[in-house]
């Protein structure tokens, strides 16, 4: 019966701890188009991302992540590398000038 108890409470508390070591994140990520979206979530498909989801209209990143390998800090600098100003972060000139030229939010262009 003791041995049953320690199996239980060993399992819980393997999952507890799997549990406490993600976490969820939502930012603004500037973006206009469908090709936008994609590029972002592309940019997240990376290990210790558990999920990313995009939402072109609200023009916010939902990311669930493990705590061991990101960060805010991170998870921003993951949008900015890839040409997308976040809330806290600006990409750098030259990310942005490698995005299609329909994506360019700074100039206010939309695809057609």
């Amino acid at each position: 019966m003791m041995t049953r108890f320690l199996l239980l409470a060993a399992a819980a508390l393997t999952a507890f701890s799997a549990q406490a070591q993600k976490a969820e994140l939502t930012f603004g990520v500037s973006a206009l188009c469908g090709m936008c979206e994609q590029r972002i979530e592309a940019a997240f498909d990376q290990k210790g991302i558990v999920a990313a989801d995009y939402n072109l209209e609200t023009k916010k990143l939902h990311v669930v992540y493990k705590t061991k390998k990101w960060n805010e800090e991170t998870l921003h600098k993951t949008a900015t590398a890839i040409g997308h100003d976040t809330d806290k972060f600006t990409a750098t000139d030259e990310a942005y000038a490698n995005i299609h030229g329909c994506c360019r939010y700074r100039d206010h262009q939309s695809c057609s």
